[in-house]
């Protein structure tokens, strides 16, 4: 394989978040390849020069890629069955969801087949212009990227909620069999009102202490809630990406996203 045809096969992954950028790139024809690099955002600084001044740190730039996607990390998303699916109408059904949003935002969307679904999500206008200066992107929001894992992973359980946690961000999926009932996120750094929220979704669902399960993923946040939340719900299962996933270089790097990994090593 010559050097043009290497290049050529390398995928960059990059997730952004408020609080940071992930920038993860490997080669399908070599799993020892995986190159992860995590920047934390300067306050002071707008989110589009933040990923510019990671962007260029990254040492990312020169390379050429065969696949690039992206993860917008957002608790704002809304769902529409696929059957109701008008792209003409995403922007506004978007902001009458969101409307303190405002007009700086790019509306993306996730079509879900395996679940007959379309997640709709934005991020910041300017600096999904920026990314897409860097070649073709595909976009994904986190919740969609959760619901493929599903989808690939069935579980045996009947009824059950899975809570992914990453930094401050919370995505709680419900599902009855293959079919989800409640999809939903949001954003607290407070254990307690993670806690609350989850046990409001929990209890507004009737789902049964003793009979049901709560599956956990996601940073230490998750672990944190596996101690509180036992004393609520019998059943608790804890997804160990290391466990789950191929053992390579991404699942031994500390504090990996987990929809990163899923994206990664879930294609």
């Amino acid at each position: 394989m010559n050097k043009e045809t290497t290049q050529l096969s390398y995928t960059l992954s990059i997730r952004i978040s408020t609080d940071g950028f992930c920038f993860c790139t490997y080669s399908p024809h070599d799993p020892e390849s995986v190159r992860y690099t995590h920047y934390e955002c300067d306050s002071r600084q707008t989110l589009v020069a933040n990923f510019d001044t990671a962007w260029e740190a990254s040492g990312l730039t020169a390379q050429r890629y065969s696949k690039i996607q992206v993860i917008v990390a957002t608790s704002d998303f809304t769902t529409i069955p696929s059957e109701y699916d008008d792209k003409e109408k995403h922007e506004a059904l978007y902001n009458s969801c969101f409307p303190a949003r405002g007009t700086n935002e790019k509306i993306l969307s996730n079509r879900l087949d395996s679940h007959s679904l379309v997640i709709l999500f934005g991020m910041e206008h300017e600096l999904y212009n920026r990314i897409c200066e860097i070649g073709e992107v595909s976009f994904y929001s986190p919740v969609s990227i959760l619901l493929g894992f599903l989808a690939r992973n069935p579980r045996n359980k009947e009824r059950y909620m899975l809570a992914c946690y990453t930094g401050n961000k919370s995505t709680l999926i419900a599902m009855e069999g293959e079919r989800p009932t409640l999809i939903n996120g949001f954003a607290t750094d407070e254990i307690h009102n993670q806690l609350f929220y989850l046990l409001s979704i929990w209890n507004e669902l009737h789902l049964e202490q003793e009979d049901d399960t709560l599956v956990l993923c996601g940073d230490n946040t998750a672990d944190k809630l596996h101690g509180e939340a036992k004393n609520f719900i019998r059943n608790i299962e804890r997804i160990n990406a290391r466990e789950l996933f191929m053992p390579n270089l991404l699942n031994k790097i500390e504090n990996t996203p987990f929809d990163l990994q899923a994206l990664i090593l879930c294609e």
